[in-house]
């Protein structure tokens, strides 16, 4: 007798990822246009309009101090090289840009067909893109995963706003996992001044420093999209589950009302912690449930925020 040895199963080799429809992506981009509806974007770019930063001012020259000019803007390094005075001139800033970072973990794709975590998050971030660009704004987006899957630098326009659907609506699966702050990663991103507003489920824990840092620069809202069966389990018998950012799969009976108590506090912790780190960054919070158009919670965001931009009259 004689043992021989075993041979181990060749590993099945991956799927090839799906070749990309360019028709269908023009379909969808068009049903996501359709769903951001004119009056919609009118009504948002009005609040919008009224919660954006504030203008700035920009170096346009330096010139021979003439009279009339405000001394405060006297170049004194110059002035002492050239031993007559010299002022900096500015021109006001009125073109802002809105930098979107929006999601596209495994995570995402949780909930029925057309009214996902994605398809929410994708409407929100174009209604947003849509309202700034009617204001004259520039708009960018950034779609990560655990690392940057795609980008589209500011730009403004109906073709800028055009391509930006499209780019949302053919986002690539990305990884499973999910760490947002791959998008702040590279310095010198968001230097130009604007409104940052990052669009995801936030099930990981994100880091507070470089958020925080964002938050500095400019003015962050995070917005977390959430499906209501992520906050209550339903007694439904035996689930098969697969976690999407691990691939695990279990059965779990759903019956025991102490398994859906404890699934609740899981989920009311994961809100708090959410809140936590928004107060912590200086990032302004938002919640989006799947089952909502994101029209009325972005209009009272936008609303409040230009309620306590312009205070007490």
């Amino acid at each position: 007798m004689r043992f021989l040895p075993l041979r181990r199963r060749p590993r099945p080799e991956p799927p090839p990822p799906p070749e990309v429809d360019p028709a269908a992506i023009v379909r969808r981009a068009r049903r996501l246009r359709f769903r951001v509806r004119p009056t919609a974007v009118a009504q948002l770019a009005g609040a919008y309009h009224g919660a954006r930063p504030g203008t700035g001012l920009t170096f346009a020259e330096l010139r021979a101090y003439e009279p009339g000019d405000d001394v405060r803007h006297l170049d004194w390094n110059v002035t002492a090289r050239q031993g007559r005075p010299f002022v900096r001139r500015y021109v006001e800033e009125r073109s802002l840009s809105l930098w979107l970072i929006v999601d596209v973990s495994a995570s995402l794709r949780f909930g029925p067909d057309g009214r996902s975590k994605a398809d929410r998050a994708a409407q929100a971030a174009a209604l947003l893109a849509a309202s700034a660009i009617q204001n004259g704004d520039r708009a960018a987006l950034t779609l990560v995963s655990d690392r940057v899957e795609a980008e589209l630098p500011p730009g403004g326009g109906p073709r800028h706003l055009a391509r930006l659907l499209r780019m949302l609506v053919a986002s690539p699966a990305g990884s499973r996992k999910s760490s947002l702050t791959a998008a702040v990663g590279r310095p010198g991103r968001f230097a130009r001044r604007g409104l940052v507003v990052v669009v995801g489920d936030f099930l990981s824990a994100e880091p507070v420093g470089p958020w925080r840092r964002v938050a500095r620069r400019g003015e962050l809202v995070a917005i977390r999209v959430l499906d209501p069966r992520e906050e209550h389990l339903p007694g439904a018998g035996v689930l098969a589950l697969e976690d999407a950012e691990t691939g695990r799969r279990r059965l779990v009976d759903t019956s025991p009302g102490r398994l859906r108590a404890a699934y609740a506090r899981v989920a009311e912790a994961r809100r708090k912690s959410f809140r936590a780190w928004c107060e912590a960054t200086g990032a302004e919070g938002l919640e989006l449930s799947t089952e909502d158009d994101p029209l009325g919670p972005l209009l009272r965001l936008f609303r409040g925020r230009a309620a306590r931009r312009t205070g007490p009259r």
